[in-house]
């Protein structure tokens, strides 16, 4: 199977201006239906994406705080978590009041930029998207076809299409 077969195009998926408010980037993924959005700039070309952890982290400004290296970890004990949550006073507002502040945090600030290297190809294999997942690519992958971003490949799509054929295999 082949990723287009699979995405999400483009144009069935919902994009917001990078000047966009997360208030309105809420009203966007309540309307959307989606767990993200894409975000694009004056003349509409993609920036970027935007996703629920970016977010979440968006929405705790003391994650700035932390370096690459500390939200990256590969070491992440509970005590790990729980020094580094204790030593940069991570969610010690309320919920309420992070998501009020948050209300005017605009896309670009929060947004991921993919990089070159991290875009599908419209003709690549579900094994190789399968595989860009694994190895800890942003979500959702974002494909092309001649350069031009045709789609959205999301992993439960595609973790979808496995269950069916796990089912289909086991003869359920």
């Amino acid at each position: 199977m082949q990723v287009k077969e699979l995405m999400i195009p483009v144009g069935e998926y919902k994009a917001v201006s990078e000047n966009a408010s997360f208030g309105e980037v809420a009203s966007a993924l309540v309307d959307s239906g989606h767990r993200d959005v894409l975000v694009v700039d004056g003349k509409g070309d993609l920036v970027g994406v935007l996703t629920m952890t970016d977010i979440l982290v968006a929405l705790e400004p003391n994650y700035k705080k932390l370096g690459k290296k500390d939200l990256d970890s590969d070491t992440l004990s509970n005590r790990y978590v729980a020094d580094v949550f204790k030593e940069f006073g991570l969610w010690s507002d309320t919920l309420s009041k992070l998501c009020q502040q948050g209300a005017s945090i605009k896309a670009a600030e929060a947004m991921y930029a993919p990089a070159e290297t991290e875009y599908l190809n419209e003709d690549d294999s579900l094994e190789h998207a399968i595989h860009r997942y694994i190895v800890g690519t942003h979500q959702p992958l974002l494909v092309r076809s001649n350069g031009t971003i045709t789609g959205v490949l999301r992993l439960g799509d595609i973790f979808e299409e496995i269950t069916k054929r796990m089912l289909a295999c086991s003869g359920k």
